[in-house]
């Protein structure tokens, strides 16, 4: 008998990309959970559409949103996705075969996620090596931070590769970053002691060396150098924001 698996988003405003992510899932899931966090768009309807099951929720931050999403969900295994990303057929198949196996195991799933950029394929800029951990028991939770929310377990490797397509356009990419900034900046705020020149000059400036240097951005072209400048930028608003709190 194949394994039930549930397949979890958290949704706002994805319109533009949501029902090709959805597309790509549909052969796998057994269930579909959407937790919308106020898109004023047609995400929701897209999401019913695919047959989801939608739940309106104030966002607090990804990680309680997701663990929240995950008590929701019916099935003994979860297929967390974003709405951006895309399973690329090969991903498909071996999801495919991994429910029609007898030995699941206990261990959460990785799989390497491949990232576009400005409609490019990123190669190098730090983003060639990117594995997330992304198919789960029912029981097993994300570390609730306001960015970047991980699962703190060891995994075990799954073929095929997670497509993320997550550049609209520069206004949304501006809107994306300064956001991730101040969401970022309440997990750095206990972390960092007084915020100054270091911080809003050396450690951006050392983000896009990083990034188009030594991660080899430069092999990645126009892209690869407006990416690590946006990582730059990211760096030096996460410490503006660091500031502004403690002005609160």
């Amino acid at each position: 008998m194949s394994t039930s698996l549930s397949v979890l988003y958290l949704s706002f405003n994805e319109e533009d990309i949501m029902e090709k992510s959805l597309d790509s899932i549909h052969s796998i899931a057994d269930e579909i959970i959407v937790v919308d966090s106020g898109s004023s768009d047609s995400t929701p309807d897209i999401a019913r559409n695919a047959g989801a099951i939608v739940f309106h929720r104030e966002l607090k931050n990804w990680g309680e949103q997701r663990n929240w999403g995950l008590i929701q969900c019916q099935h003994p295994w979860i297929l967390v996705i974003d709405c951006d990303e895309i399973l690329s057929p090969e991903l498909i198949a071996s999801l495919t075969d991994w429910k029609n196996s007898k030995t699941q195991g206990h261990m959460p799933y990785s799989f390497k996620r491949v990232h576009f950029f400005q409609g490019r394929k990123m190669k190098y800029s730090g983003l060639q090596n990117d594995f997330v951990v992304r198919l789960l028991p029912k029981e097993v939770r994300f570390k609730e931070l306001n960015v970047h929310e991980k699962v703190l377990s060891k995994s075990t490797g799954l073929t095929g590769d997670l497509f993320h397509h997550t550049y609209k356009n520069p206004q949304h990419w501006e809107q994306k970053i300064k956001g991730y900034a101040v969401r970022q900046a309440k997990d750095y705020k206990s972390q960092v002691s007084k915020v100054g020149w270091f911080h809003l000059k050396v450690k951006p400036s050392w983000r896009f060396f990083k990034h188009f240097i030594i991660k080899g951005g430069i092999f990645d072209g126009q892209q690869g150098f407006s990416y690590s400048l946006w990582m730059y930028r990211a760096v030096k608003w996460r410490y503006v924001e660091v500031k502004k709190l403690r002005l609160k």
